[in-house]
């Protein structure tokens, strides 16, 4: 039962792999060294823009308490804050599909990574939201009472 013939050959290895084409070579230690060398530069680069957006909302945060200049600067810095995020995670998505056989990421793999960037980012983004939320309900209380004030100074 050997196979003289390489077409005979070539046909038993397409079968053997459940029509997936040929298979890929064995990947040697070098291989796998590289892979995992790019995957962590790969989290690196998110979780830098990730921390560059946390550290702008920090100071958007810091920013608001400071007084009215500094509320207005608090929006720009939680607006950079959501731009460094946005930004991080969409880069992230885009290269780990790209690069995901170079990176020797299952498809599985993937889709984990790709939800946990989705975790964090959804968790930053309802921290803001909270937080500008508590904004807004404070600057109208603040608006609420100054009326109540000037009204009150104008009846005397």
């Amino acid at each position: 039962m050997g196979m003289a013939n390489p077409i005979e050959a070539s046909a038993f290895n397409l079968r053997a792999n459940s029509g997936r084409g040929p298979g890929l070579p064995p990947a040697s230690e070098l291989d796998k060294a590289d892979a995992w060398l790019l995957r962590k530069s790969h989290e690196t680069a998110f979780l830098s823009w990730f921390r560059n957006g946390l550290l702008a909302t920090g100071i958007g945060v810091i920013s608001y308490v400071q007084g009215d200049t500094g509320r207005e600067a608090a929006y720009g810095f939680f607006i950079l804050g959501g731009i460094c995020v946005s930004y991080g995670s969409a880069s992230y998505f885009v290269s780990l599909f790209l690069l995901r056989r170079t990176m020797m990421l299952s498809y599985s793999a993937a889709l984990l990574n790709s939800a946990a960037v989705i975790t964090v980012a959804l968790f930053w983004l309802c921290a803001i939201s909270l937080y500008i939320g508590r904004l807004e309900v404070e600057i109208i209380q603040d608006d609420a009472n100054d009326k109540k004030r000037e009204d009150g100074k104008s009846e005397k």
